[in-house]
């Protein structure tokens, strides 16, 4: 499919320039109309619209910035580069205050305005994709209250619907990290049920005794210090949905409990005698083998079977790691509003890196990690070196090919961040490394935050 020529139109009262301009363009596959009247350009400018605007300061009908504040008031991200021979660095300061892009200075090489041109319309390309990227994010968000994209995912969120629809025992499956939890609420949130509780326990945190207690509660005068009835979890979930996590863990009793409750939808409390009814979904996760459990002897086979009507797989983060820079845009975001910085995200060589991690810990690990990132930022491009902050080797993440070029402005971009990286953000020993002074340094990081390169 081919893809049109970029729009540029260019304006200045002198038609030999103009001319000049159009020949170039033409013979560098830019689509350029030239303009000798600001006023005529802008007329144009409100009904087609361009990808790039070049004008020149002074001119009779209309000066270069009073052009420059009518483009933006009809569009505030078109690049407007201003050509200035007059007074240059005062002119390109005021430009640049009111707006402009960029500045080249009168008389000119084409070549160099070529490569002026390039830079900022790659740039516009970058917003462009950096905006599409944000909005399917959003689209993502928005499902079960997960992110994913992946085949991996999009298996998950099916089997949601479909067993969200009905009241059948499910167990849940996943190493630990993987957002077993969220699926198990996304099972309850779109179901028949979800006007009643949600009622989660972790089976790991308790013994056997308060286990009991907790899921079938008490009367007065049970055992030492029950002063009182009390309801327990499962009658507090009745109607709605009971989640029992890590349940590799109960006991062998406590299963054979568990069991008969379940099939005869009846509790009886620790000290009581009467059973009493109650209405409740069982969902359990494990971040165990459960089956390799039962054929090992370790887990009842009888109960596993009366749990596992259907059971629920959660990926882990290393098979679905195309994920990675929509979970983390999601995180930023989150940790951003919590503690109030004014961080945009990573830069692009972190979210490459962050992307080929392993992620033993999955979500939850790359969440504490991109958390982490947000409390000790120092400015809003966020950087990450792997593991838990402390200093790693990176390689530099550029190679050199015969058969393929990269824009110089990119490579250095990728060794600036790579230097800061390396050194924690030091920006004034940065600055010594490679050889500039800070203001440089400074200038040339505003420059690619503005070009919106985080993601």
């Amino acid at each position: 499919m081919s893809v049109s020529p970029a729009k540029i139109m260019f304006v200045d009262d002198d038609m030999v320039t103009g001319r000049v301009m159009k020949r170039n363009c033409d013979s560098n596959k830019f689509h350029c109309e030239v303009f000798s009247s600001p006023i005529e350009c802008l007329e144009a400018f409100k009904k087609e619209g361009a990808d790039l605007v070049i004008t020149d300061l002074r001119m009779p009908e209309m000066s270069g910035f009073e052009l420059l504040s009518e483009l933006r008031a009809v569009d505030q991200d078109v690049p407007v580069l201003v050509m200035t021979g007059y007074s240059s660095v005062e002119n390109a300061v005021e430009a640049m205050k009111r707006g402009a892009t960029d500045f080249i200075k009168k008389p000119f090489e084409f070549d160099e305005l070529k490569l002026m041109v390039e830079r900022n319309l790659n740039s516009v390309k970058l917003k462009n994709e950096n905006r599409l990227l944000k909005q399917r994010i959003r689209q993502k968000r928005n499902r079960f209250g997960m992110i994913g994209d992946t085949p991996a995912m999009k298996t998950l969120f099916s089997t949601i619907e479909k067993v969200s629809e009905v009241s059948c025992s499910v167990v849940i499956t996943g190493e630990s990290g993987t957002g077993k939890e969220l699926v198990a609420r996304a099972l309850h949130d779109y179901s028949p049920r979800r006007e009643a509780p949600f009622v989660a326990v972790d089976c790991g945190a308790l013994n056997e005794t308060l286990l009991e207690s907790e899921l079938f509660g008490h009367e007065k005068g049970a055992f030492t210090g029950a002063s009182q009835r009390r309801h327990g979890l499962m009658e507090q979930a009745s109607g709605g949905t009971l989640f029992l996590d890590e349940i590799c863990n109960i006991s062998d009793a406590m299963q054979v409990k568990l069991m008969r409750a379940i099939e005869d939808q009846k509790i009886m409390r620790v000290g009581g005698s009467a059973a009493i009814p109650v209405d409740i979904r069982i969902i359990t996760a494990s971040n165990r083998d459960l089956e390799a459990m039962v054929e090992a002897g370790e887990f009842r086979h009888d109960f596993y079977h009366r749990l596992n009507v259907v059971n629920v797989h959660v990926p882990p983060l290393r098979q679905r790691k195309e994920d990675i820079p929509a979970l983390v845009e999601s995180f930023v975001q989150e940790f951003a509003e919590r503690y109030q910085r004014r961080v945009q995200g990573f830069d692009s060589v972190s979210l490459r890196a962050m992307c080929d991690a392993d992620w033993p810990g999955n979500v939850r690990e790359l969440r504490n990690a991109v958390e982490r990132c947000v409390i000790l930022a120092d400015g809003p491009i966020l950087s990450w070196s792997g593991g838990t902050g402390s200093e790693q080797e990176l390689d530099l993440p550029v190679s050199f090919s015969k058969d393929e070029f990269l824009p110089l402005e990119q490579l250095e971009q990728e060794y600036i961040n790579h230097v800061l990286r390396c050194l924690d953000g030091k920006k004034t020993k940065a600055a010594k490394v490679l050889g500039i002074d800070k203001t440089t340094l400074w200038r040339k990081l505003r420059r690619y935050d503005g070009a919106d390169q985080a993601v």
